[in-house]
């Protein structure tokens, strides 16, 4: 039986819908015609941009730490909570 093909990343994209003002939208459409590209191309290449920024940013790190620290606190409160003699083995 031949193995199926590998799926192409345009396959592993996802559609989602955003909402752009009107201005926004106009200069991402000037710079995908000046380009010769797709305005898809611009927006997926500007959040990828963002996205790196903020992810190595110290402010993003901290809340990230934080947000980590709540997370395990809030499990930790569950547990504690539900106490040790439940009828469901661990």
């Amino acid at each position: 039986m031949p193995s199926e093909p590998k799926k192409t990343e345009k396959e592993k994209q996802v559609v989602v819908s955003v909402r752009f003002p009107g201005q926004l939208l106009d200069r991402i459409q000037a710079i995908a015609a000046v380009e010769s590209t797709t305005a898809n191309a611009v927006i997926r290449a500007g959040m990828d941009a963002y996205v790196r920024e903020r992810v190595a940013s110290p402010e993003f790190r901290a809340a990230s730490e934080k947000y980590v620290a709540q997370a395990q606190a809030h499990v930790a409160a569950a547990l504690k909570d539900h106490g040790t003699d439940s009828a469901h083995p661990a």
